[in-house]
């Protein structure tokens, strides 16, 4: 028997994939900190923002790179846990990866996003390096989403709709496909290109898909902090941070807004659940 969880039972099963990601960071002693609308629900609700359904984190990509080769080489003890990303999974498109207990089931409501295959998870942001300037790091970012959204359209031209756009990206795909082939491992071409351009020692650090660079300081510390009554970690300077990706975070949105804003559905399937009861 299948049925589809509601928001409050998404919230429910992220949290437990949060904490089995909390418990492994620990025992590898790497860093992970809540972000974004996760770490706005930590410092306002104790919490989820109770419209949320999704849970971020960031990641030093050294920390991620300890993470996803021991997930690697434990496959099998760690099932029904795994990360997913664009190497692993098939018509998988978004450019960051996630932390994921495959014991349920994921469907896309966005209008010519391929179905693939996920279930709860959390999404990791990883943190490179961008450079020893703001506008450095902007440009880097800039050339990266560019990069991205021609992976993108290489994966899946079809954007759900019709007209010259749509044509123009199935021209483009075409393209790509005679340039890269039919299986281009565009993650790890990326993180080469990055690499070349940055240094451990950059004074900015950021998501390069996502958000303007921040100073690799503020990322150093992290501080333990209450979420849903567990304590996780949230960046010491959390509140520069939000200020500078969330500014004026504490005040509530119009009712208007307070509804999720990803385009998901979430299934559990009983006789898909794991018999150790998914590992938490």
């Amino acid at each position: 028997m299948m049925h589809e969880l509601t928001l409050q039972e998404i919230q429910q099963e992220s949290l437990a994939v949060l904490l089995k990601l909390d418990g492994l960071c620990r025992k590898l002693n790497i860093r992970y900190f809540l972000a974004f609308g996760t770490l706005i629900g930590a410092v306002r609700h104790n919490g989820f923002i109770p419209w949320d359904d999704d849970i971020d984190v960031m990641m030093p990509r050294k920390d991620y790179q300890i993470l996803k080769e021991y997930m690697e080489a434990h496959a099998e003890e760690m099932r029904p846990f795994k990360i997913c990303d664009r190497a692993n999974t098939k018509n998988y498109s978004c450019s960051i990866p996630r932390f994921v207990n495959t014991d349920f089931i994921f469907r896309t409501c966005n209008p010519g996003e391929k179905q693939f295959d996920l279930g709860v998870f959390v999404d990791i942001y990883p943190l490179d390096s961008c450079g020893n300037s703001v506008s450095e790091g902007k440009r880097l970012g800039k050339k990266v989403r560019l990069l991205d959204l021609l992976y993108i359209i290489y994966i899946n031209p079809n954007n759900g709709k019709k007209g010259l756009k749509n044509l123009l990206r199935h021209i483009i795909s075409a393209f790509l496909r005679l340039l890269w082939g039919a299986h281009f491992d565009f993650d790890e071409k990326l993180a080469q290109y990055v690499s070349k351009r940055t240094s451990d020692d950059d004074t900015f650090i950021g998501v390069l898909y996502d958000c303007d660079p921040m100073e690799r300081t503020k990322f150093e510390t992290p501080a333990e902090h209450l979420f849903e009554g567990h304590s996780v970690f949230i960046p010491k300077e959390y509140d520069s941070i939000l200020n500078l990706t969330h500014r004026g975070y504490m005040q509530l949105p119009s009712e208007s807004e307070r509804i999720p804003h990803h385009g998901y559905s979430i299934f559990k399937d009983d006789c898909r659940i794991s018999s150790d009861g998914g590992g938490y």
